[in-house]
């Protein structure tokens, strides 16, 4: 064996037996209310760094344990209530292999779809856009870019259906298997965007165990487990 490769093993057998000391010296946290196997790549905030993967750090609040990204004010019942700021798919995107959502597919559908609060300086009549009132009527927006004008909701919207007089503002997440053509009002965009949405941690799964030098395949066909092989094949 080569002396880079013994260092290599070395280090990775050290890091492994720092991780399993700080478990049994209790210094990882397992459990939070209901959940009771938090375990890698997870981590409750607060733990020390060798416990698992920062990129995967959820929060254990009042109990409960949730993913915060310190952007919820939404509540149920209320569609005037929005979120603090805005959240999208692209969140995700900047920290590499971090969840997955949006336009990835998963066992054959999205995960989460974005709702998208526009700002238009004139009326808009199309099947797209979602009047907001009165939900959003008389609520400050003090974030908005621009003069208000007329508030709509967009489910999924891209440039082709876009007004050129209109500009998004806010950006939330609702679940994947919503169909936005059944949404008809924003109050029913509103129950969803409280609802939440769906993310994935496929990619750290698939590089814990088919590590970078396989592909990765999820199917129907092998009941949903991780199938490595090499990257030349193509699925």
């Amino acid at each position: 064996m080569h002396e880079d490769q013994l260092l290599l093993a070395l280090f990775l057998l050290l890091l492994s037996q720092s991780f399993i000391i700080a478990i049994e010296d209790n210094q990882c946290t397992t459990s939070c209310g209901e959940i009771a196997n938090i375990s890698y790549p997870f981590r409750l905030r607060g733990d020390p760094k060798i416990c698992g993967n920062p990129n995967y750090e959820l929060a254990c609040i009042n109990n409960r344990t949730v993913l915060d990204f310190d952007s919820a004010k939404l509540q149920r019942g209320n569609c005037s209530s929005l979120p603090l700021r805005s959240l999208s798919c692209h969140s995700f995107r900047l920290q590499p292999n971090s969840y997955k959502c949006g336009a990835y597919e998963f066992y054959g559908r999205e995960l989460s779809k974005t709702v998208s609060i526009v700002n238009c300086q004139k009326a808009v009549a199309s099947q797209f856009y979602l009047d907001v009132s009165p939900c959003l009527d008389g609520v400050e927006l003090s974030n908005f870019s621009s003069t208000r004008g007329r508030l709509y909701a967009m489910v999924d919207a891209n440039i082709s259906n876009m007004e050129i007089a209109c500009t998004i503002e806010l950006m939330a997440m609702i679940p994947g298997w919503v169909d936005g053509d059944d949404l008809r009002s924003y109050a029913q965009i509103h129950e969803q965007m409280v609802y939440g949405f769906e993310l994935s941690w496929l990619p750290i799964a698939a590089e814990m165990y088919c590590k970078h030098h396989y592909y990765w395949d999820i199917s129907r066909q092998h009941e949903h487990q991780i199938q490595c092989g090499p990257k030349s094949k193509n699925f």
